[in-house]
């Protein structure tokens, strides 16, 4: 594809899409200027052309009706070189609408031009330089320049409540991070967007509905910004170096602070591609909806309905949701990045920060190497054990919640997980899953949780709690407590963090087993490998406990309690509960652990209790 399409088409839509979005106001800017506003009276111009930043207007025709502007007027305010600021003009104006039939926006790109050829525009209830509504019929986008073809086209695009002299300020003036925002527009919609890359990539949306974008003038303005960023992008921006690469950065830092969306949706996303070499397979993805808010300081993304159909494999997920969101950091390494040449050790503080991530009925299905996705029955997610590939696997909800970032690490978070389900099929011979296919399952079913945090002054980490649960198997649950952990297990470089965990020993670990049918159905193969009933496999099991665990661990009433309570669970199994805690105040640590000569010394240094049920 062309560099309107080697990114990805979707990357290209997007930028056609914010274009529009901006210049959609854009086309009236010149033209719309009068004093008060008159029932009849009409103004007819000709062949006008005029320059904003970095985008060029141009059209054929245009006509101002309901104006008390006389046609010397308005050719005055259209003037580029006139003596008085844009928006000092544009807070002149009354109109009753403003038509244009065509109007061509261009705009270079590297060494191309982007064309939107808008048609059929029309702006309404403008007053004082604010337009009630705006409307066009249409649009086509092309790329002209040496290179091959890309195209793309707009259905009906509207905006409303548009404050072209708030605009104008934005493009034309400077700011900085005092300067007051300017709502420049209550609510944007586009409708049957569709770009075509050259090698036939295609990329659809139905509709995009945007609402109160707000603007702050910056240090450089908006139109100089955007000039000197999309040259970078044209030339290769992403490899520019030393000064250069840090103007950009803070250019983009300043344009990004300057800009807020109340909200955004859009819906109905699909992409086609052939696919590349010598046998061509296509690639389809589809999104239902797709949306943005903001609230309480931050932001909230949610999709859903997501497909893919791919040569590797096929993807559906019905719902995705971002919460918490934060370009913050992003903004503080962009600036960063201004000052000086950025340490790569000190990256991941300034990736976007949220609060929690979460998925809702993803399934994955990934097919044989040389079955096309295409021709694989539909499987149900509902039923894990309709497997058409060596692959498949779903997940009924998942979640992840992170708080406390120490240099873009989280030192809080929560991860659960429900119903991840997969076939375990006969004669396989996949890790665990074999073992499993030898108990006598035929699909897994697992949910989890794994909750911890890292206490800064006390150093330590608590694990609140980390639990496995499977379904016709039973559930383990761990709690405990580890020490030794500062703030150097945090450190960006890795020979530091890994000596500094090292240090960490064990304080506190409790345990708990219930069993839901996996240790039965382990003593049933058993048995009948061994040609005995399971009963008395287990009364064999439960006397090894018995005896072999205090022998091992030093017999103890410590040892001799925890094999009693493990003998009880072996012969009747229903819950065992096991709980340690470090007699030293500073834990059990790996080198204790190492250096000891048995087990029995380990375990001496541990207060021990153990219960079965």
């Amino acid at each position: 594809m062309t560099r309107f399409s080697t990114t990805g088409v979707a990357r290209a839509a997007l930028g056609a899409v914010a274009c529009a979005t901006l210049t959609a106001a854009l086309p009236v800017v010149p033209w719309l200027a009068g004093p008060a506003l008159a029932q009849d009276a009409i103004v007819a111009l000709d062949e006008v052309v005029l320059p904003l930043g970095p985008v060029t207007l141009k059209a054929p025709k245009l006509e101002l009706r309901g104006t008390a502007l006389s046609r010397d007027e308005v050719r005055a305010i259209l003037d580029p070189a006139g003596p008085a600021p844009w928006r000092t003009r544009l807070d002149r104006l009354s109109a009753r609408e403003i038509v244009i039939p065509v109007l061509r926006v261009e705009q270079p790109v590297g060494d191309r031009v982007q064309v939107a050829l808008y048609h059929d525009v029309v702006a309404k209830a403008v007053v004082a330089g604010r337009i009630g509504t705006l409307e066009a019929g249409g649009a086509t986008l092309t790329v002209e320049g040496p290179g091959p073809d890309a195209a793309g086209a707009y259905g009906r695009l509207s905006a409303r409540e548009v404050d072209l002299p708030g605009l104008a300020r934005l493009f034309t003036e400077s700011g900085g991070p005092d300067a007051a925002p300017i709502r420049v527009y209550g609510g944007v919609t586009a409708e049957d967007i569709a770009l075509t890359g050259s090698d036939g990539a295609a990329f659809r949306i139905a509709r995009i509905d945007a609402r109160d974008l707000t603007g702050r003038p910056t240090t450089i303005p908006w139109g100089e910004s955007v000039r000197a960023l999309a040259d970078a992008t044209g030339k290769g921006g992403a490899k520019a170096e030393g000064p250069e690469r840090s103007r950009l950065s803070g250019l983009a830092a300043d344009l990004l602070a300057g800009i807020d969306i109340g909200g955004l949706e859009i819906t109905g996303i699909s992409v086609a591609a052939p696919g590349g070499g010598p046998k061509p397979k296509p690639v389809q993805a589809s999104l239902a909806r797709l949306s943005y808010g903001t609230g309480d300081g931050a932001g909230r993304m949610t999709a859903e309905g997501l497909t893919v159909d791919a040569p590797a494999g096929r993807v559906a997920l019905k719902g995705l949701t971002l919460s918490g969101l934060s370009l913050k950091p992003v903004l503080e390494g962009l600036r960063r990045a201004a000052a000086g040449p950025l340490d790569q050790a000190e990256l991941r503080r300034y990736a976007p920060g949220f609060g929690r991530i979460a998925l809702d009925g993803l399934d994955v299905d990934l097919p044989a190497p040389d079955v096309p996705p295409q021709t694989l029955p539909k499987a149900s997610p509902q039923d894990p054990a309709e497997s058409t590939g060596p692959l498949r696997f779903a997940v009924r909800s998942t979640a992840l919640a992170m708080s406390e970032p120490r240099d873009g690490v989280p030192t809080a978070s929560r991860f659960s997980f429900d119903g991840f389900t997969c076939a375990v099929p006969p004669g396989t011979e996949a890790p665990i899953l074999s073992d499993l296919a030898g108990l006598g399952y035929t699909a897994l079913d697992l949910s989890g949780t794994l909750d911890a945090r890292w206490d800064e002054a006390a150093q330590e980490v608590t694990l609140r709690d980390v639990t496995l649960t499977g379904k016709d198997m039973g559930t383990a649950k761990i709690t405990g407590t580890i020490g030794g952990i500062g703030k150097e297990v945090f450190d960006p470089e890795p020979m530091v963090s890994s000596l500094a965990l090292l240090g960490a020993s064990a304080k506190s670990l409790a345990l708990t087993l219930e069993n839901g049918g996996l240790f039965q159905r382990f003593v049933d193969q058993q048995a009948k490998v061994q040609s005995l009933k399971p009963e008395e496999l287990q009364q064999e099991y439960g006397t090894a406990a018995m005896l072999g665990i205090p022998a091992v661990l030093g017999g103890s009433p410590s040892a001799k309690a925890l094999g009693q309570a493990v003998s009880r669970f072996v012969v009747k199994p229903g819950r065992l509960s096991v709980s340690a805690t470090a007699k030293d105040p500073g834990g059990l640590g790996l080198m204790d652990v190492s250096t000891a000569p048995s087990p029995g010394k380990i375990f001496d240094r541990l207060t021990v209790s153990a219960t079965a049920e």
